[in-house]
């Protein structure tokens, strides 16, 4: 938990009073507290039921003192000091102090600027920032500064962080009553948050043993599941129960137990106290589980977890399928195997109490703004810069949007912009053209812009866009699933054999501490506000799939089960990709028969791409000649670098995602209610449906995002050409009937085309016919091949196709259905 104050005796203390231990919810650490009698406890400390004035922080009502400056300037550094050691170590409670104090007096960085040091003009900084001094700051502190300033002030802070942040604690809290001129009773706590840790100090959570016990690390994993917030006693008001006394005690926290007081002072009954709950103070507690990222999983092992106690402002700072990276003390607590009993297993469970915890941003990009911006008031514009302005922006991150504004304010030789080309080459390189495919997936990534819910309707106007990639085997489907899984800010990888419609969703699971019911995040889940990528989409099951079609539109899952009934926002970009039925594409079938797909799903998908194995002699060339020069010598040597690196890509998403909402213009509403009557309009007749008003908010969607990527605030007509252009090569390919070559979107609904259901119908009138004609004659009576026969002669007549057996039994069915005939054996009986 985190280190409330110095588990020894205060330098800084009045009236005697002495500094409680820091709260925790482990008892096994007691040992460490200064005992009377062992190394640097003093004789005259007093007993710990004397509390603090502000309950976990026993230094609070100690005034400031200067005793731990150099009063004289001639004084070593290093002197020796007869003040308290911490106990169990050879470690000098003032030799931390005044390494603590000369850091943040002292370290400055290259580009540090101004008369004060990093660290106090940031204390000054943070102060000025808190609106309720009472209420304390956060401190962060990174390890790599303490590090290069002094190795002995990191190791001792790694070594023993139950000891020694608490000293950072106290101390910063009395560097800054003497620099605000502030009263003691006026300052809050002020917390140090120790952060990125050397990479010596970082641990995989398989090669974490019990030599890390109580020492400082630093774990990266996903976040799968997220308690409920609990109260944690800090303090306990107790209340005599003796009818004319009513005395009320305060108790605080005391070696991680709060003792019931056994004997009234006041009308001395002996065990009369009650717990008044509503009268004691508690803080925020909350549980994490901490999942192995995958790329840190052995080959052939499962992923392990980690429970991870957080405190205070880090409660809710985290959701389910974050990656983070978590710096805290690694904790050991025995177990009761009988609640009722004192007695104590002897295997103990382990945690990590969490001191900071750091988003992982590296090579991925950052998650897009809150839509409750947008029901606040209008987005805000890229013209006013905010993204450059100082009170909000760290320098780095404003160095990182001024190269990105260059690089998309650069022009080509004729003066058009030439960013999409660079975006398009440095996505997935390695990948041999593609280049259309590619494109689809940088609009996925960076999606349209959110639309707040109106006054007048609800739900939500989903600016995710989906995408589908079908076709022959080796043509890079899961490649560049796996590059678009990287980049994502948020997203689980799965495949579809293995993923059901629990593991999608929410399941149900016991918690292990409490025994309560709780739900446990699915994939879909996991990856809200981010990307869910799933390889081999046609092999997963029908029940699983069910599930998908809430999610693509609604962006909702609905949960019922054992008593819990709840709505999880799974508000991803669904990018799947699916192999045909027969492993290669068949050109003369449809997508939905090559695909093994339920119909109603397909139409959910913005994108579908056919990418197809086409035998030609001079692409198959330069893609060998492409393949073979990522690995010869003389290949790597003439290897061209993307027009983008890797970091500035990430960071040009991110930038996009965060801060350019581009808005449609008049023109590009004209030009877009155009061409979706156009695409409306090209089917032969009126029975054949060409395009849906789905399709219309895909053009919308798409729109958007191509003004995103030159990070343009309002969409142009080119904007609505490129998109139409983009939607028929993709999805227009998908749906032309390979029979008519013409385009037929009731395929992706109904599962036929137009012809299909005219053939059918033909069927199923001629079949009438004949039942009706059996009927007049008197004999209902008749086999089923003699009917076949009468149908199969007069398509003869007419030279059409001849009927196939499934075409005849599913128009036989439906006559039984509709009572017309009953067949009995191999007999029909016209009705």
């Amino acid at each position: 938990p985190r280190s409330g104050a110095s588990p020894l005796p205060s330098p800084t203390g009045v009236d005697g009073l002495a500094t409680p231990a820091p709260r925790s919810v482990v008892g096994s650490q007691a040992a460490r507290t200064p005992r009377l009698g062992s190394p640097g406890a003093r004789s005259d400390a007093p007993s710990s039921r004397r509390g603090p004035r502000i309950a976990h922080r026993g230094f609070l009502g100690s005034p400031p003192r200067s005793a731990y400056r150099r009063e004289q300037e001639d004084e070593p550094l290093d002197a020796p000091e007869d003040g308290n050691f911490l106990y169990g170590t050879d470690i000098n409670e003032m030799t931390v102090v005044r390494g603590f104090l000369r850091f943040l007096d002292e370290f400055r960085l290259p580009e540090t600027e101004g008369p004060k040091s990093l660290y106090i003009a940031q204390l000054h900084r943070l102060w000025e920032e808190c609106t309720q001094k009472e209420r304390g700051i956060k401190f962060p502190i990174s390890a790599d500064h303490i590090h290069m300033f002094s190795v002995a002030l990191y190791q001792q802070m790694v070594n023993f962080p139950t000891e020694v942040i608490p000293i950072f604690d106290r101390e910063l809290w009395s560097l800054s009553v003497r620099l605000l001129n502030a009263e003691p009773e006026a300052l809050g706590v002020c917390q140090v948050q120790v952060h990125t840790l050397l990479a010596k100090d970082s641990r995989i959570m398989r090669s974490m043993n019990p030599n890390d016990i109580e020492k400082l690390m630093s774990l990266k994993g996903i976040v799968i599941r997220v308690s409920d917030l609990m109260p944690d006693m800090l303090a306990a008001v107790f209340r005599c129960t003796t009818e004319d006394c009513k005395n009320e005690v305060s108790v605080p926290l005391s070696h991680w137990a709060i003792e019931e007081p056994t004997r009234c002072e006041l009308c001395g009954a002996t065990h009369s106290f009650q717990v008044v709950h509503n009268d004691s103070s508690f803080a925020d507690k909350q549980l994490l589980k901490l999942q192995e990222p995958p790329e840190l999983v052995p080959d052939g092992e499962t992923p392990q977890n980690v429970a991870i106690c957080v405190y205070d402002d880090l409660v809710d700072s985290v959701r389910p399928g974050d990656r983070i990276e978590v710096t805290g003390i690694y904790k050991a607590v025995p177990v009761r195997p009988n609640k009722n009993m004192r007695q104590c297993s002897a295997v103990f469970r382990t945690f990590v109490d969490a001191i900071a915890i750091v988003a992982e941003k590296k090579g991925r990009v950052d998650t897009p703004a809150d839509e409750h911006e947008f029901e606040q008031g209008k987005p805000p514009r890229l013209a006013d810069k905010p993204d450059l302005d100082p009170e909000h922006i760290s320098e780095e991150e404003i160095r990182w949007n001024q190269r990105v504004r260059d690089l998309a304010a650069e022009r080509d030789a004729d003066g058009n912009p030439d960013i999409v080309r660079k975006l398009v080459q440095s996505f997935a390189p390695s990948i041999y053209e593609e280049d259309e495919v590619k494109k689809g997936l940088l609009c996925q990534l960076f999606g349209g812009t959110p639309k707040a819910a109106g006054a007048t309707f609800k739900g939500r106007c989903r600016p995710e866009i989906n995408t589908l990639l079908c076709g022959d085997p080796s043509t890079a489907k899961s490649q560049l699933l796996q590059y678009a899984f990287k980049l994502a800010p948020r997203g689980v990888y799965t495949s579809g054999k293995g993923s059901s419609a629990v593991g999608l969703t929410a399941s149900i699971n016991k918690d292990p501490t409490t025994g309560d019911l709780v739900l446990e995040s699915g994939a879909l889940v996991l990856s809200d506000r981010g990307v869910c990528c799933i390889d081999e989409f046609d092999k997963m099951d029908d029940s699983a799939r069910a599930i998908l079609h809430e999610a693509m539109e609604q962006q909702t899952v609905s949960v019922a089960k054992a008593g819990i009934v709840c709505s999880l926002n799974a508000r991803c970009s669904i990018l799947a990709s699916a192999n045909p039925k027969e492993s290669s594409y068949d050109p003369k079938l449809s997508v939905v028969e090559n695909i093994h797909l339920p119909k109603n799903l397909m139409s959910r998908f913005d994108f579908i791409w056919l990418m197809l194995d086409k035998r030609n002699k001079d692409m198959d060339s330069r893609l060998a000649t492409h393949l073979v020069s990522m690995y010869s010598v003389a290949g790597m040597k003439k290897h061209r670098e993307p027009p983008i690196d890797a970091e500035l890509f990430r960071r040009y998403i991110s930038f996009a995602r965060r801060w350019v909402f581009p808005q449609i213009s008049d023109p590009a509403a004209e030009a877009l209610v155009k061409g979706y009557l156009d695409l409306r309009n090209q089917g032969t007749t009126k029975g054949t449906i060409t395009a849906t008003p789905r399709i219309l908010e895909t053009l919308v969607r798409i729109s958007e995002s191509l003004a995103k990527m030159e990070l343009r605030e309002e969409v142009t007509e080119a904007d609505v050409v490129e998109a139409i252009r983009l939607l028929q090569t993709a999805t227009y390919a998908a749906a032309t009937d390979p029979e008519t070559g013409l385009v037929d979107f009731d395929q992706f609904t109904v599962g036929k085309s137009r012809k299909q259901r005219e053939r059918e119908r033909e069927i199923a009138t001629m079949l009438q016919e004949i039942l009706a004609e059996r009927l007049s004659s008197g004999d209902p009576y008749t086999s089923i091949d003699g009917v076949k026969q009468i149908m199969n002669e007069r398509f003869g007549e007419r030279k059409e196709q001849l009927a196939t057996d499934a075409e005849f039994m599913s128009a036989l069915r439906d006559c039984e259905q509709q009572g017309l005939c009953r067949r009995q054996g191999k007999t029909i009986e016209a009705r």
